[in-house]
């Protein structure tokens, strides 16, 4: 109880109750206006995060259509069909183009057009079955009159030409339900002539759910020209189709002329970017955000309800306790923050999509996401404690892990590829971005690994440096190898020598068996060198019946006994069908300073010498 005998004391007391009013109000007041522009940065920068992971996401599925095309027309089955025209290599190119076809399940049709822009080998995938059809000679059509041929023939090689994003369109008429395709081509050139292009299909569906999704944010997708490509009510989506539906100006009439001509534009409730410069097209594709009502409702409501807490904080507590409360703003923003880390760390389709795994300063593995858990297949307390160099390829050597863990605690970015296991064994090759995490005091304390899997891009690359009938390798990747050889050969003062044999009466072999029985034979004859031959040595099918095999670190004798031993190996052996059969076969030893051209002109001499003294030999050039 007051004493009214002291009124000093009652008028102090209402002093502070009315000054603790006022501070209360106008503490709340302005916790409420930093906390709502607070609200409008927090959303920006959400958006800058979600567009960042749809970015690397759109380059790797462009990426991965350019190693598509690049697959078929660097291929060795592809320009052996253009070059022959025959029936059997038309058939190996149209198989090529299907198990591409069939690794990928965007690709809705892949093509090639020959230079007069005729179709001369078509896969289709059917819409409502999946299935992929290769198309008649008879269902071909000509296509020299189409802006994708005409565009296409005019780029270099190693060149890609990519169209706009647009719904596909049969017989006149836009195909129901709405699908939305992305064509990329790329010209097929051998020895600077043109022979045509390779054009695929890409069903873009998901491509563009992928980039619409968020929990936060409408999102939409609109051309450089304004045209809605998607809106959130997907019945208003593809304006340039439909005249009838709002374009980019009716939704955003203030925004709209920035958003075009910005590459990022920011204003309250409205975040735009440009996808345009992933795109070789004319689209200038532009992804803009808009918070969810919702979540604005949500975080205002917070806010609202912070303000209020804090003016009867400052009401119970008195005037002295005031000060104090700007702790509960900070908690609040410091929560948030919190959650908003949570979010980007931990984004569904980010944890679906792509690996992440997070080491302390020794490379020791202290979390990883789901994704890594699904592909690798190791349950997450099985890799928690180990080092990222216990899921190494026998093929990796230690030396290369220790380099990179090295380099990374400078605080430097390690980015390249590496071939390791998955937990039952299988190769897995993957793609690594580790970043070093950064503590308050500026220290490490440990790493971030965002991992790619790139197996299938990989086996790509093999498929088009590999043999197809006998599974050794191609003439294409030979000349590779002896070109590296030649040059570790200047460099280090060693040896390498070539072997090249072929079959004796191997026509003869063909001519009496047939050709299915030729084939077996030369099946029979890889297996055989796959097991008489040194890990070191690279063996492939040359040509026909001919084969060559690059001998490393080994000089003329040794490769004379080397091919000895191979000719007695292959001329004890019973093939089916057969019986007994003999190869011919000539040695060279690289000279310093030779072009490959002479070292392997020199071996085929060599066995020309052994088939004129009656086949069955070695002979040493």
């Amino acid at each position: 109880m007051f004493n009214l005998k002291h009124p000093y004391r009652l008028t102090l007391t209402l002093y502070f109750l009315g000054f603790g009013v006022i501070v209360a109000f106008v503490t709340s007041f302005i916790n409420y206006k930093i906390s709502f522009v607070d609200l409008d940065e927090t959303l920006h920068e959400i958006s800058k995060s979600e567009v960042s992971f749809k970015r690397d996401y759109l380059s790797g599925y462009i990426k991965n259509s350019e190693i598509l095309l690049s697959s078929i027309v660097k291929s060795d089955l592809t320009k052996e069909f253009v070059l022959s025209n025959e029936v059997n290599d038309k058939i190996n190119a149209t198989n090529l183009f299907y198990a591409l076809a069939l690794s990928d399940k965007d690709v809705m049709q892949l093509r090639y057009i020959d230079r007069t822009g005729k179709e001369i080998i078509r896969i289709d995938r059917n819409s409502s079955t999946d299935d992929l059809h290769v198309i008649s000679d008879n269902n071909m059509q000509d296509k020299k009159e189409r802006y994708y041929f005409k565009e296409a023939a005019t780029l270099k090689e190693n060149q890609y030409w990519y169209s706009n994003i647009d719904l596909n369109v049969e017989h006149g008429k836009i195909e129901r339900p709405l699908k939305p395709t992305f064509r990329v081509a790329t010209p097929l050139i051998i020895n600077d002539h043109f022979y045509g292009v390779v054009v695929v299909n890409l069903l873009f569906s998901e491509t563009i759910n992928f980039l619409s999704f968020s929990e936060s944010f409408n999102i939409y997708l609109a051309t450089g020209d304004g045209d809605i490509i998607h809106h959130p009510d997907n019945s208003q989506s593809w304006s340039k189709y439909f005249p009838d539906l709002k374009r980019l100006d009716d939704i955003f009439p203030n925004s709209a002329s920035n958003i075009l001509t910005s590459n990022a534009s920011y204003g309250p409730g409205i975040y735009s970017y440009s996808l345009g410069d992933l795109f070789g097209n004319k689209d200038n594709l532009k992804v803009i955000f808009t918070p969810k009502l919702g979540v604005m409702q949500t975080m205002q409501n917070k806010n609202v309800l912070s303000a209020l807490l804090i003016a009867l904080t400052v009401l119970a507590v008195s005037f002295p306790l005031s000060w104090f409360a700007s702790i509960m703003p900070s908690r609040l923003q410091s929560k948030l923050s919190e959650a908003y880390d949570k979010i980007k760390k931990n984004a569904a389709v980010i944890d679906k999509h792509v690996m992440i795994l997070s080491t302390d300063r020794d490379g020791v593995i202290k979390q990883v996401n789901m994704c890594f858990a699904e592909t690798t297949g190791y349950a997450t307390d099985e890799v928690i404690g180990k080092k990222q160099r216990d899921l190494r390829h026998r093929d990796t050597s230690l030396e290369a892990y220790d380099e990179i863990h090295e380099l990374i605690l400078t605080g430097k970015v390690w980015e390249g590829e590496l071939k390791e296991t998955d937990k039952e064994g299988n190769d897995l090759w993957v793609h690594k971005f580790i970043t070093p995490d950064i503590n308050a005091n500026g220290m490490i304390d440990g790493f971030t690994t965002i991992v790619q899997n790139i197996t299938d891009k990989k086996n790509i690359e093999l498929l088009s440096i590999t043999d197809s009938l006998t599974g050794l390798y191609n003439r294409y990747k030979l000349e590779s190898v002896l070109s590296s050889e030649s040059s570790r050969c200047e460099r280090y003062q060693s040896d390498f020598s070539v072997i090249i044999f072929d079959i004796d009466f191997f026509k003869k072999i063909n001519d009496t068996y047939g050709h299915l029985v030729g084939d077996d034979i030369l099946m029979h004859l890889a297996r055989l060198l796959k097991e008489n031959t040194r890990i070191t040595d690279v063996t492939s099918r040359w040509g026909g019946e001919e084969f060559l095999i690059v001998a490393c670190n080994t000089n003329l004798h040794e490769a004379f006994i080397f091919a000895e031993k191979l000719r007695i190996v292959i001329e004890n052996y019973n093939f089916p069908s057969i019986g007994k059969m003999t190869i011919s076969c000539g040695v060279a030893q690289y000279i310093n300073k030779e072009t490959i051209s002479e070292l392997v002109s020199r071996a085929d001499f060599a066995l020309y010498q052994a088939k004129k003294a009656g086949r069955n030999k070695v002979v040493k050039a």
